[in-house]
């Protein structure tokens, strides 16, 4: 193209009031490729213009609120903790709010849901005499409530009967076959353990994918059953575990013979100590695993101590450590004879992963047996929640 048919573009998009786009359209057109790169998408220093593929730029979808979140708190602050997670779950609520005046409920829910998982985190390191931590808490089930009248739950509501009292909890079926009976596992929670915590599925999709049903619950010094009932804390965690498989036993969607239970944090203790006794668990799976819970995570981990200390019923550190100590394995691990895997993370800050270790080598009787690196505090990943998920597959028959 000569320069005068150049000129002459240029000229009568200017006089018709031809959008720069559109100059640059025609350009591109008509110019050679690496003038028109040029001409088109000036850089001053960079080869053929600023022109970059954009369409391989990560794009991260991050919270908005967790965002903000990140934005303004302020590290190891428990105020501030509290502050802007609180700030956070009454925003949704308001979103929740706008939404089902409009008639959206399935958006108003997935709100309310999101409020529940705020108001979860901003209550979870207050202490018990804190006024806050009971009116969160009341928000937190008002709003987890609310979700599940405006869609259907993915679990089933039970009552576990337990010495005189009452367990609340979830049940989740597998994708089975209806009718027939599918295995299930009992997730053994720890000592922030809660079991409406924001989270529709629970943790159990990974389970139900696989063909096995999965069962949550507020036990002793957990949940509601703490808060709201005042039911602590034992040693003796078979006693528990016991009233969840008596239950599980009287449904008729459950394989008794195919029974798993699975713990997290604190349950790297009580999951495998219910083993020693129960002997109605088919396997066994624990992250951040351990063996005496005074030296593994009281001694080890002193922010903690006010949980452990509630959450047993003690009435001070004192009392608290000296109950603590009957929390071991010490002449127990090998009474596990069901498969035991026990995850672990070498530089877990909370728990000490020596008590994993621990376990893993005085549960001489617990087979097949093998130790996970990578799951504890802060460090579950896909690829580790996965693996467990996995290795209970192929336990429970389901691989």
């Amino acid at each position: 193209m000569d320069s005068k048919r150049r000129n002459l573009l240029k000229v009568t998009a200017a006089s018709v009031g031809m959008a720069p786009l559109m100059v640059r359209q025609s350009l591109s057109q008509v110019l050679d490729p690496d003038v028109a790169e040029r001409g088109l998408y000036p850089a001053k220093g960079l080869p053929g213009g600023g022109q970059m593929e954009v369409r391989m730029m990560l794009e991260n979808e991050r919270d908005p609120d967790l965002t903000e979140i990140e934005h303004r708190l302020k590290p190891f602050n428990p105020e501030s903790w509290y502050a802007e997670h609180s700030h956070a779950a009454e925003k949704n609520e308001e979103r929740a709010e706008k939404h089902l005046a409009q008639g959206n409920k399935v958006t108003a829910a997935e709100y309310t849901l999101r409020a529940a998982g705020f108001w979860r985190s901003a209550i979870i390191y207050l202490a018990e005499s804190d006024e806050r931590m009971m009116k969160g808490y009341a928000r937190l089930k008002q709003n987890f409530d609310k979700t599940f009248t405006l869609i259907p739950p993915p679990f089933e509501r039970v009552q576990i009967p337990f010495e005189g009292k009452v367990l609340h909890g979830f049940f989740y079926p597998a994708r089975a076959p209806q009718g027939k009976k599918a295995p299930v596992v009992f997730n053994y929670g720890g000592a922030d353990g809660l079991l409406m915590n924001g989270r529709a599925d629970g943790g159990s999709a990974q389970y139900r994918a696989r063909g096995i049903s999965f069962i949550d619950v507020d036990g002793p010094g957990q949940g509601g059953a703490l808060r709201v009932d005042k039911i602590y804390a034992s040693a003796d965690t078979e006693r528990y575990a016991k009233a969840v498989v008596d239950y599980l036993l009287t449904r008729n969607d459950v394989d008794a013979d195919r029974i798993g239970i699975h713990g997290s944090s604190m349950g790297g203790y009580t999951a495998p100590r219910a083993c020693t006794v129960e002997k109605r668990f088919a396997a066994c799976a624990v992250w951040s695993g351990a063996y005496s819970l005074q030296q593994d995570i009281f001694d080890y981990y002193p922010p903690i101590r006010e949980r452990l200390r509630w959450l047993m019923g003690a009435k001070n550190f004192e009392e608290a450590r000296k109950m603590m100590a009957d929390y071991t394995l010490e002449g127990r691990a090998d009474k596990i004879t069901c498969p035991l895997l026990v995850g672990y993370s070498i530089d877990d800050r909370v728990m000490d992963p020596r008590g994993a270790l621990k376990l893993y080598q005085n549960a001489v009787n617990a087979k097949p047996k093998e130790m996970l690196d990578g799951v504890g505090h802060g460090k579950r990943t896909f690829e580790t929640r996965t693996y467990i998920a996995d290795w209970f597959a192929k336990q429970l028959g389901t691989a």
